[in-house]
């Protein structure tokens, strides 16, 4: 597998700043596009809700890993993170992984997200834990192709978790 030259840059206070202004909206669009009623006229408040909590000191939050995904030319083509997951110990659950669209087909995301996971192991975690929308089928897809297994179906998304093996 070629992986394109990407690296990861700490998101500071203005990019998260930004980041938090889409981030959540595009949350909110996905729990609607899941299908699942709940969401329908709640979305936005359950997405700012859960936003709030995964990043309550933004940038800064303790246990988040956030990053800029930057290309070989130095631009800022996308968003990636994950946290220690408040419900598993020594797991990294992803909270973030966009690739800005003109980016996308190209194997940026691909590259970040084999990037992300080689951090995750670095941090001494064990295994990675993600939430995925089934009406993204190319990064359900990626993620499949990564050795992610679905350890619980909701419908309109699935957990996947990968665990990483020892070299």
């Amino acid at each position: 597998m070629i992986l394109k030259q990407i690296s990861f840059k700490r998101m500071d206070s203005d990019e998260f700043r930004i980041y938090s202004k889409w981030s959540a909206k595009a949350y909110a669009d996905h729990l609607i596009k899941s299908g699942d009623e709940r969401f329908r006229f709640k979305a936005l408040r359950a997405a700012k809700s859960e936003f709030r909590d995964v990043f309550p000191d933004g940038a800064d939050s303790a246990d988040n890993y956030l990053y800029v995904v930057v290309n070989e030319k130095n631009e800022k083509i996308g968003v990636i993170g994950y946290q220690k997951s408040p419900f598993e110990e020594n797991a990294a659950f992803v909270t973030e992984n966009v690739i800005k669209e003109e980016y996308r087909g190209k194997g940026y995301g691909k590259s970040a997200f084999v990037k992300l996971q080689e951090d995750a192991r670095e941090k001494g975690f064990s295994k990675m834990v993600l939430n995925v929308f089934k009406h993204t089928p190319v990064s359900y897809a990626m993620y499949e192709k990564n050795g992610f297994k679905v350890i619980e179906d909701h419908g309109g998304s699935a957990i996947m978790e990968k665990i990483f093996v020892e070299e």
